[in-house]
C-alpha cells in the first residue's frame, strides 16, 4: 500500500490553511503546478477529493475536513522526530522559529539580538512579529516553533514558562503639572486613557488591571479612547500632542522611547502589570532547550527588566 509523503501532506495543509492554491504554494516555497500535483496524486491515493475549487474559490471538502487533524497530527510528530534526533547536539544551534508580540518586540530585540549573535552564534533565528492570537495559531501549526508573549492569555495546549513580571506606569504630557511621584488606580478616574485597538492584549490587560469597561474603556469618571493605534509608540505620540495619557510597560518607559515632554509615572501598590513568557506546544522534545532560550532571554534582557 502506497502511503502519503509529509510534503504532499504539508501541501494540503497549507491549501486548507489559506484555501488558496497559489497562496499555499508560496509558504511552501513551490511553484503552483508543483503543488497541484502533489494534492492530485494524494487525491488519487486516497480515493476522494479534499477540495472542491473553481475559478474563484477554493473550499474543503467534507473528506478535506476530516484529514486536517491528523495530517497535522502526522507532521508534528515527525517534526518530533528530527528534533529528538537532534538532541545531542549543543543546545540553541539549530533553527528556531521564534514568534513575538508588537508590544515586545521593539524594545526587546535590540539588546537581545546582539547577545544572541554572542553568546549562541550557530543559532539560526528566524523572528516573526505579530499579535497574540495569530501567534498560538501559528505555533499549533508549527509555523512557529516558540512564543514571547504577554501574560494573562488563554493559551491552551501549551507548555509556559513565565520569565518576569513587568509593572505599567501612566505616560503623560509634562505641561500637567501638580502630578504626584506615584499613583493609584483610582488617580486614574481623572484620566482619559489612550488604548490600543482591539486584538491586542496589551489593552485587555490595561482594561483589567485599571478596571475599565471592555465595551467602552471607560472607568468611574475616566474615559478610555480607542483611536485605532496599533503600536505603543503611536500611543506615545498621541499623549504627546495632548489627547490623554496612557499606561505603558516599564520596558517602554526608556528615555530612548520617550520623547521630549512625555513622562511615565509609577503606580503604588497594587501596581497593574503583564507578565512576560514564552509558550511552546505541549510534549515538544525541545522543552528544554526552550526554557534554556527563556532564562537567556530573561538573563539578556535584565537592563530592562529592573
Amino acid at each position: 500500500m502506497k502511503l502519503p509523503s509529509a510534503r504532499q501532506l504539508q501541501y494540503f495543509l497549507a491549501v486548507a490553511d489559506h484555501l488558496s492554491f497559489s497562496k499555499a504554494a508560496e509558504s511552501c516555497h513551490v511553484t503552483q503546478s508543483t503543488l497541484s500535483n502533489g494534492l492530485n496524486e494524494l487525491e488519487d491515493m486516497l480515493g476522494k477529493k479534499l477540495f472542491a475549487r473553481d475559478t474563484r474559490k477554493v473550499a474543503l471538502t467534507p473528506a478535506g475536513d476530516e484529514l486536517i487533524v491528523p495530517a497535522r497530527s502526522i507532521l508534528e510528530q515527525l517534526t518530533n522526530l528530527v528534533h529528538l534526533s537532534r538532541r545531542h547536539r549543543a543546545p540553541l544551534s539549530s533553527h528556531l522559529v521564534l514568534g513575538i508580540i508588537p508590544t515586545i518586540a521593539p524594545y526587546l530585540l535590540p539588546v537581545l539580538l546582539p547577545r544572541q549573535q554572542q553568546d549562541y552564534p550557530d543559532l539560526d533565528l528566524q523572528l516573526r512579529e505579530d499579535l497574540s492570537g495569530r501567534q498560538l495559531e501559528y505555533l499549533e501549526k508549527g509555523q512557529v516553533d516558540a512564543v514571547l508573549m504577554a501574560f494573562p492569555y488563554d493559551a491552551p495546549q501549551t507548555d509556559q514558562l513565565i520569565l518576569w513580571s513587568e509593572p505599567f506606569y501612566l505616560a503623560c504630557s509634562e505641561k500637567f503639572t501638580g502630578r504626584k511621584k506615584s499613583l493609584k488606580i483610582s488617580d486614574l478616574q481623572q484620566e482619559t486613557i489612550l488604548l490600543l485597538e482591539d486584538g491586542h492584549c496589551l489593552r485587555d490587560h490595561v482594561i483589567s488591571a485599571c478596571s475599565l469597561s471592555r465595551k467602552s474603556g471607560e472607568s468611574s469618571g475616566g474615559i478610555g479612547r480607542n483611536l485605532g493605534a496599533t503600536s505603543l509608540q503611536t500611543l506615545i505620540q498621541m499623549v504627546q500632542h495632548g489627547y490623554g495619557a496612557t499606561l505603558l510597560p516599564h520596558m517602554a518607559i526608556n528615555t530612548t522611547f520617550l520623547p521630549k515632554g512625555i513622562k511615565a509615572i509609577p503606580f503604588s501598590a497594587p501596581k497593574p502589570s503583564r507578565q512576560i513568557g514564552l509558550v511552546w506546544r505541549k510534549n515538544d522534545p525541545r522543552a528544554e532547550e526552550f526554557r534554556l532560550l527563556g532564562r537567556f532571554i530573561k538573563k539578556a534582557c535584565s537592563p530592562l527588566i529592573s
